[in-house]
């Protein structure tokens, strides 16, 4: 195995450990918005709510950056 491969490897390996806290951590503030919205509406409204953020953050994210 040369160097660069070597090196490749480890670059990937940080690359997707980075990539799974980001998710874990999308997760764990999609939980607490719903939290906050079920204090304030109890009724399926919050979870509607949640994922109409996520869509519009989404949608905002893919403006700002369209590769």
């Amino acid at each position: 195995m040369k160097t660069d491969d070597k090196i490749d490897a480890a670059e990937t390996r940080r690359i997707t450990e980075n990539l799974l806290r980001c998710a874990e951590l999308t997760d764990l503030c999609m939980q607490l918005r719903l939290a906050v919205l079920k204090q304030e509406s109890p009724d399926r409204e919050a979870r509607q709510k949640v994922m109409s953020e996520v869509r519009q953050a989404k949608e905002r994210a893919w403006r700002r950056n369209p590769s």
